[in-house]
């Protein structure tokens, strides 16, 4: 879990408390998709955050009665929105560029889009989406052979691939997280689901094969999900660097009295993993496996030889 995941449940829940005065534990666990202990670690955070001053009357107040959660002090959050300009438009936005990726899938989004253009005051005329043709070429086959439940041909390039590789994919939905779309279905040269990123989709190619393997009854969100043969990776973050946690899906993250942070995690791709603490700038290290430390040295210093050799500073 990210700390970008566990802010946004917090964001949700409290208006979620606010409709629900004495929901268990358990209950926001279920509605929330994780484990009434987390629910609980949150919560505790909870009691550091409120209103803009937070002082002592501003923090929310929460209190647990036996596994009943009470929550105080955020009436505030109870009324209606008055978004700024900018704001606004954001949000607009974003709504149309869901509309673009799965507006055929959901035509009541078309009209919850103009409802909010409508209230906010926003004409299409004056603030709008322009899809990229490629993109949208590709999100239109990718919809049509879900719908007609036919296999598809890509050339993908996932983040631990060297090069473009062709899979044969029966197609099962289209979903939209984080502003990314994505593809679930069969991989037929792995053998079972895989879920890939449209825009590491170089090329979809349908074809006239029927889908033979079907959809399961309940399809998870797309996510990464490690395998047991997965690398079990352990890196270090200097304060400086703890922004990168956002990156990555962490079973464990410890922080630490020295201001260090020190998270494990299983990955499918150690190059990207590898790219990753470059990017960190030196705030960021690998502590084990020796082999993905030699890996980062390895392209810190082909970087380095790529400098010397534009005339840069050694």
């Amino acid at each position: 879990m990210s700390a970008r995941d566990s802010v946004a449940r917090m964001l949700t829940l409290v208006p979620w408390l606010l409709e629900r005065p004495g929901a268990s534990l358990a209950e926001a666990a279920t509605a929330f998709g994780t484990d009434p202990a987390t629910i609980r670690r949150e919560l505790l955070h909870l009691d550091f955050c409120g209103l803009p001053g937070l002082a002592g009357g501003d923090l929310f107040e929460v209190e647990l009665i036996g596994d009943r959660v009470v929550l105080g002090m955020a009436d505030e959050l109870t009324r209606p929105l008055r978004p700024t300009p900018q704001e606004a438009y954001r949000l607009v936005l974003t709504l149309d560029a869901a509309v673009v990726a799965l507006g055929d899938e959901l035509p009541q989004l078309r009209v919850a889009v103009d409802k909010v253009r409508s209230v906010l005051g926003i004409p299409e005329q004056q603030a709008d989406v322009v899809p990229d043709d490629e993109d949208t070429a590709l999100l239109a086959a990718a919809r049509a052979a879900v719908r007609a439940e036919r296999r598809v041909r890509l050339r993908y390039r996932g983040r631990g691939d060297a090069a473009p590789a062709t899979r044969e994919v029966d197609p099962w939905a289209l979903d939209l997280v984080d502003g990314h779309g994505y593809l679930q279905g069969f991989d037929h040269e792995v053998g079972e689901r895989r879920v890939f990123r449209l825009d590491r989709v170089l090329s979809l190619e349908p074809t006239d094969i029927p889908v033979i393997t079907p959809a399961p009854e309940q399809l998870p969100p797309p996510r990464y999900v490690p395998s047991p043969d997965d690398l079990e990776v352990e890196l270090r973050f200097e304060r400086g660097a703890r922004w990168l946690l956002d990156a990555i899906d962490a079973d464990r993250i410890e922080d630490h009295d020295d201001g260090t942070t020190r998270c494990v995690l299983r990955t499918d791709a150690p190059e990207f993993i590898a790219r990753l603490v470059l990017s960190g700038g030196g705030d960021l290290t690998v502590v084990r496996p020796a082999k993905l430390r030699a890996r980062v040295r390895e392209l810190a210093e082909a970087a380095l030889a790529g400098y010397r050799l534009d005339g840069g500073a050694s």
